[in-house]
């Protein structure tokens, strides 16, 4: 019984600590959950174009040059969509951030110092739109999740620390939950609408909690991967013994007269990623000027269970490729890494997936809440009991 006490209180006190964050955090990752395809619903004419009857697309850096016309920052990022998406647009983006030892700012997180995102249709060139990152709704939303819109390293402290408390809170409160017996057991998963208000209150707490308990932790012990550091370290100790080598090594210096980046090394850059995956599920390509480098990442269904995908780096100077990451030389730790974005908002899982997280994080926020109402009504009645 004693136990149970400290269960209890615990739970009650550590949720009202972190209830605040917990709420706002799970609202926004809820929203976030569907980012792409509510972006879609409100700019159909930035992401679709119309497939001409002999589709064609132009080559990669005509498109890249009539993105840089709209810009007067370089293009260091291309979005390429996946070979069975034809209808969407591809997005050229230009993103400066500040080192991380350069901190701006206390309460708003001053992180990029630009970052345009422009959309090109394939076929005709044609620049179809740009938005300004920084600030655009969906943005501030992620910035608002992970940092509740503060600076980095003050955010995603108070984020973590909160999301560390919201594991506690879940696992405290299925001990609360767990029934002595089937009987009590059948009685506790279900809840009574037509009951008073405070007993359904209660009943939306532990029932709706219990139901969103495996998805709501691994939403949780996904998301502290971007608060700290030691979580994400422990992680690859526990799958490799060891935290894993991710760097690219930059390309060496040519022993002929260096040349500046042209339209012909990224052509070439393409065509070879095209010959090596004629088909795939998207593809992200990293233009670093300033070392003359080229990073493209392959998206590949895959076949294991984790989110695939082959990377290989280019030499910018002349198209040469110097370095590649196979999705099956990856160590275990990579491969959890590589997928824990898409494990956090359930695209891991498809649109199925997306769904089950969308509702478990709306159950999420709901729980603070709920909570806070049986606190404040057992404290109220006491009060009221008392005078």
């Amino acid at each position: 019984m004693a136990f149970k006490k400290i269960m209890l209180f615990l739970h009650r006190w550590i949720g009202l600590l972190s209830g605040l964050v917990v709420f706002i955090v799970s609202i926004t990752g809820a929203i976030y959950v569907f980012e792409k395809e509510l972006f879609a619903l409100f700019h159909p004419s930035y992401v679709t174009v119309d497939v001409p009857e002999k589709a064609s697309v132009l080559p990669l850096s005509i498109l890249k040059a009539n993105a840089q016309h709209v810009t007067d920052h370089p293009v260091n990022i291309i979005r390429v969509p996946a070979t069975a998406g034809q209808q969407e647009t591809y997005i050229f983006e230009s993103l400066k951030r500040r080192p991380k030892n350069d901190i701006v700012g206390v309460f708003v997180n001053k992180e990029i110092i630009y970052w345009d995102r422009i959309f090109v249709d394939p076929y005709s060139g044609r620049v179809l739109g740009k938005i300004d990152v920084e600030t655009n709704f969906f943005w501030i939303v992620r910035q608002i999740h992970q940092f509740l819109y503060l600076r980095r390293d003050i955010g995603s402290t108070i984020v973590g620390s909160s999301v560390l408390l919201f594991i506690i809170t879940l696992l405290s409160g299925l001990f609360l939950w767990w029934p002595k017996n089937r009987k009590v057991a059948v009685k506790r998963l279900k809840i009574n609408l037509s009951t008073k208000w405070k007993r359904l209150n209660y009943d939306l707490h532990q029932v709706l909690g219990f139901y969103a308990f495996l998805v709501a932790l691994v939403i949780a012990a996904t998301g502290l991967v971007w608060s700290f550091k030691w979580w994400e370290t422990s992680i690859y100790w526990l799958m490799d013994g060891k935290r894993p080598n991710m760097q690219i090594e930059e390309p060496k210096a040519p022993n002929n007269t260096m040349s500046e980046a042209g339209a012909t090394s990224l052509d070439l850059i393409w065509s070879d990623v095209v010959k090596k995956h004629t088909v795939h599920q998207g593809v992200f390509i990293n233009l670093l000027h300033e070392v003359s480098q080229a990073n493209a990442t392959i998206y590949n269904k895959g076949n294991t269970g984790w989110s695939a995908s082959d990377t290989h780096a280019y030499d910018l100077r002349n198209g040469k490729h110097y370095f590649k990451r196979l999705q099956n030389d990856k160590t275990l730790g990579m491969k959890w890494r590589n997928s824990n974005y898409d494990i956090h908002v359930g695209k891991i899982a498809g649109r199925t997936g997306m769904w089950i997280a969308f509702v478990a994080s709306l159950i999420c926020a709901s729980l603070p809440v709920t909570g806070f109402c049986i606190w404040y009504g057992r404290k109220f009645k006491k009060k009221k009991l008392r005078s």
